[in-house]
């Protein structure tokens, strides 16, 4: 049986990326206690890619734990981890 473990929200930032500037809003915080869903996306979150991210068809994303550890080695090398999960 599925269960929640974690419900992590964050907003969009600038990093400096290979010589660049890059906007994501990869780095998702978890949050304590009750987080409303609304039309759009969750209260506190927000995306940098509206193409490809968030609006109505995908307010909520879902990840299955093992996804991880595949994602932290993989997104931004040599920047801080963007993810950060509980296991309450």
């Amino acid at each position: 049986m599925a269960r929640l473990l974690s419900v992590n929200v964050g907003l969009p930032r600038e990093i400096a990326w290979k010589g660049g500037t890059v906007r994501t809003a990869v780095w998702k915080l978890a949050v304590h206690g009750r987080v409303r869903a609304a039309r759009l996306n969750l209260d506190g979150d927000g995306q940098a890619d509206l193409g490809g991210h968030g609006g109505e068809q995908r307010a909520v994303f879902v990840y299955q734990i093992e996804s991880y550890s595949y994602w932290q080695l993989r997104t931004f090398p040599g920047t801080p981890r963007p993810f950060t999960k509980t296991t309450k």
